[in-house]
């Protein structure tokens, strides 16, 4: 399920950023706001928020796709705990076992292996990069949403607490995957990699694999916009998108590198990072040049 058009423009500015001074504002304004705003930076309009592992089918089976996940999840512990050149800041064996299915994801998707997860930053300047680094003749989007609509969920039920845990031995996470009866969309933030430290990032995780978490964040807002005014109390939104026109781009880049030193050297701490956005930069150059 997607947002609609009506649901997308209800969540998206009037008009697109054109100028580096307005980026500077929308940071201000949520700075000034009492918020835990969490951002994703997407460098094409997409109008949804899709996980990569979605885009890699033709067609939406369920079925078929989480037969794969399942496999691609075993094959990838059995060949961890062999890896020669496993750097000492990465998580051990023990923290991506049977018992921690969704770290096991996340670590999967730091080695550039596409899966359910979606990521996010904690950062406003870091999420603009990816909004603006790749696919410099297309209009970008950023997304954002509140995280306290995650926090009351665990608030709810202490059991997506364990997802929050970044202690080097972790409990083991409750039983999501693959389950009936559990919340369309959860919160995961273990900081279990280097990649996800530096750009304080963390994911959000749908039970449904072929869900968009634009629309599952969306009804999440509104199920507690309700509940709050049902009881006299702010029902402010909790999730927005602004779009980048592609002139911006550049601009937007050699902002973030003259005043908040965010470069691709900066975002990536390790080469296999460094090589994605390469890659980036190569079908950007290509589809800029030829």
């Amino acid at each position: 399920m997607k947002l609609d058009a009506q649901e997308l423009q209800a969540i998206t500015a009037p008009s697109a950023i054109t100028a580096v001074a307005e980026l500077i504002d929308l940071f201000e304004s949520h700075r000034n706001q009492n918020r835990r705003w969490a951002y994703r930076g997407q460098s094409r309009l997409f109008g949804s928020l899709q996980p990569s592992f979605q885009r890699q089918f033709t067609r939406p089976s369920s079925a078929t796709a989480e037969l794969i996940e399942r496999h691609l999840a075993q094959a990838f512990r059995e060949h961890y705990v062999k890896l020669p050149d496993r750097h000492g800041d990465m998580p051990t064996p023990s923290q991506i076992d049977d018992f921690h299915t969704l770290r096991c994801l996340s670590v999967m998707q730091h080695y550039e292996i596409p899966t359910r997860l979606l990521d996010w930053s904690a950062d406003y300047w870091t999420s603009l990069y990816f909004a603006c680094a790749s696919d410099p003749g297309e209009d970008a989007e950023l997304w954002f949403y509140d995280r306290y609509i995650f926090i009351e969920q665990r608030t709810e039920d202490g059991r997506w607490n364990a997802l929050q845990d970044a202690s080097p031995h972790p409990p083991a996470e409750p039983a999501y995957l693959y389950q009936p009866d559990v919340p369309p969309l959860v919160e995961l933030d273990p900081k279990i990699s280097p990649r996800m430290r530096t750009q304080q990032g963390h994911h959000t995780v749908a039970s449904e694999v072929f869900s968009d978490h634009a629309s599952l964040i969306r009804a999440l807002d509104l199920k507690r916009q309700g509940l709050r005014a049902d009881n006299g109390l702010d029902a402010q939104p909790h999730l927005g998108r602004v779009t980048i026109t592609a002139a911006c781009k550049s601009r937007a880049l050699q902002f973030l590198a003259e005043h908040h030193q965010i470069t691709a050297s900066s975002i990536f701490p390790d080469v296999v990072g460094l090589g994605r956005f390469l890659r980036w930069q190569f079908d950007s150059l290509r589809t800029m040049l030829l």
